[in-house]
């Protein structure tokens, strides 16, 4: 019996090619590709009280991203096991992602051999996620602070931690340079900071 996938995430190339890598395996099957979570919200009751075996799902994702879906998938389909295809696994976002009910995270770096392994474990009823990555709690993220930032703000404060530049950032993230030097300055701004160096050492000491 084959595992039935869907897919959910905004960039179409993507999806596409993740569709074609799927269809040459023999135990995997596309049922749905998505582009918004409400338009899976939409189509799952529609499918049938068990519409799909695995979900992948990207976090940045027009309202609702993926964060937010995450507990309304849990509530609603129960069965449907969710791994996480998206980017900059830090600790806290690792734990986030986590306790919100998903059954695994695979970051967009890995190679394909790796995102197969780990549908076909999630599948099995597996939980993967990278454990050296993982933090059990993570007290930081309690900061008023770390709070002000959104997903996609707190993966590029990672990124710029791991001393990506703004063409790097953009180009792992699929987006332009200009959208990166955007969030940057509202990075900095939110934070009340003044220089990439103290940023840096604000992701340190908060996790990202």
């Amino acid at each position: 019996m084959s595992c039935r996938l869907l897919i959910l995430d905004d960039h179409l190339m993507l999806t596409q090619s993740l569709a074609l890598l799927l269809a040459e395996q023999p135990d995997l099957e596309v049922a749905g590709q998505f582009g918004t979570g409400d338009a899976l919200l939409a189509w799952l009751p529609t499918a049938g009280p068990a519409p799909a075996d695995v979900l992948l799902l990207d976090l940045q994702l027009p309202a609702p991203d993926g964060l937010t879906l995450l507990p309304m998938l849990r509530r609603q389909w129960p069965a449907l096991r969710i791994l996480v295809f998206s980017t900059a696994a830090t600790p806290e976002l690792l734990t986030r992602v986590a306790e919100a009910g998903a059954n695994g995270f695979v970051p967009k770096s890995a190679d394909a051999d790796q995102l197969l392994a780990a549908i076909r474990a999630v599948y099995e009823g597996q939980s993967v996620f990278p454990k050296s990555e993982r933090k059990a709690s993570v007290a930081p993220a309690d900061s008023p602070l770390l709070q002000r930032l959104s997903v996609r703000e707190r993966e590029i404060v990672s990124l710029i931690r791991a001393g990506l530049t703004t063409r790097d950032i953009a180009e792992q993230l699929s987006l332009s340079e200009f959208t990166v030097s955007t969030h940057r300055r509202n990075i900095m701004h939110k934070l009340e900071l003044h220089n990439v160096a103290v940023l840096v050492q604000f992701a340190h000491t908060h996790g990202l």
